[in-house]
Order: structure tokens, then C-alpha cells, then sequence
């Protein structure tokens, strides 16, 4: 499978469950964010997962995309920052958006290890170590209302712009703007506005009593 079908097939899986619009506006995919809570509870651009088994802070890994034909790649320098987020865009429920959306995680000022691969070329690969950055908010799993139905939990890595000191949001409904459907998006472009997004990867989850 070639790279260009792969950042299609992840656009494909935005468009289709409204990652975009409803959390971020279109975007060129640099690379796989890979999200593990568990040997069986994979993050797969849409699956679902239990409420009971995604309480926890999950291992996560980026990978950029190789280079293209034309031999651009997404550069990652030694010094560069990263932002990891996690949100939910249908709280309390898809169709009623008075919470949405719910700010379950947000770290800003995460730095890669810096590695290479044996041939001396930098690793594209890296895991995210989210106490190797600043957390604004700490982890809050899934907690979805009943007889809300199934909810998108969604993660995003941004590269960070040069300012520092970002500031944390004062609530995590509606990320502290009191603004039904107010998230992610407004608050980068408010904190961070020359931050790049980069990757992102989502998957859905419900109360058992739906």
C-alpha cells in the first residue's frame, strides 16, 4: 500500500465519522498516531472500545509519513515541542452539544527523545511520553452518560509553535468557553495558532445502559 493511499485512507476515516468539521477543519496527515490501552484495545480510526478498558493513560506512538515522491517530510528537530490532546465532541450526546466538547487531556511542551536509526538518518518513529511534557490537564477516561448513545473519543498531536506558557482552559466542558460545541480548535487558535496538526486517532465508546 503506498503512503498516498494510506493519508487517504485516514482522511476517508475523518470525513466519514465528522472528525472533520465537528473537531478540526481539514488537514494534510503527516504520520500514523498509534494509541494502545491495551494488548486488545487498539485505537483504529473508529473502533469501539469499553468504557472499562480505556480509564487508563495508553501508550502512544507517532510515525511521519516516509518521504514522498518529492521528497517532502514534516521536519522534527532536536528543541521541538509538541501539544497531545484528548477530546470528546458529543457530550452529553451526538445531537445535544451543551458539554461538547470535554476536554479529557491536554499536554503542551512534550520533546521527542532524540534518536536515529542505524544508518544515521532520524528516527520517524517515537513514542510520546506525556510526563516528558507539561500537562495542562490530566487524564480523565471516558465517562459517557447513559442513554447518550456511542461517543467520539478523539485523539490529536499538534507541533507546537514557539510560545511558551500556554494556558491551561479554566473547565473542561466546552473547554472552559461556555460555548456549546467550543473546543480544540478555538483554543489553538487562541494559545497556539502556529501550531501544525499533525496526526490524529479516534475511536468510540458507550455507557452499557444505552
Amino acid at each position: 500500500m503506498t503512503l498516498i493511499t494510506i493519508s487517504q485512507s485516514l482522511d476517508e476515516a475523518y470525513t466519514k465519522n465528522e472528525i472533520v468539521p465537528d473537531v478540526v477543519d481539514e488537514f494534510d496527515t503527516q504520520g500514523l498516531l498509534s494509541i494502545e490501552y491495551g494488548p486488545t484495545e487498539l485505537v483504529t480510526l473508529g473502533n469501539t472500545l469499553t468504557v472499562a478498558g480505556t480509564q487508563h493513560v495508553p501508550k502512544i506512538q507517532f510515525t511521519l509519513n516516509s518521504p514522498s515522491e518529492d521528497g517532502k517530510i514534516e521536519s522534527i528537530n532536536k528543541g521541538d515541542k509538541f501539544i497531545l490532546v484528548f477530546t470528546d465532541p458529543d457530550a452529553p450526546s451526538r445531537t445535544d452539544h451543551k458539554w461538547s466538547e470535554y476536554l479529557h487531556w491536554l499536554v503542551t511542551d512534550i520533546e521527542f527523545p532524540e534518536a536515529k536509526t542505524e544508518s544515521g538518518e532520524p528516527e520517524i518513529s517515537h513514542f510520546i511520553d506525556a510526563k516528558q511534557g507539561r500537562e495542562l490537564l490530566p487524564y480523565v477516561g471516558p465517562g459517557p452518560p447513559p442513554k447518550t448513545g456511542k461517543h467520539r473519543y478523539v485523539f490529536l498531536l499538534f507541533k507546537q509553535d514557539a510560545k511558551d506558557s500556554l494556558k491551561a482552559p479554566t473547565d473542561r466542558k466546552n473547554w472552559g468557553t461556555d460555548t456549546p460545541g467550543s473546543g480544540v480548535r478555538d483554543w489553538i487558535k487562541k494559545e497556539a495558532p502556529g501550531s501544525k496538526l499533525l496526526a490524529v486517532n479516534f475511536y468510540y465508546a458507550q455507557n452499557e445502559d444505552n
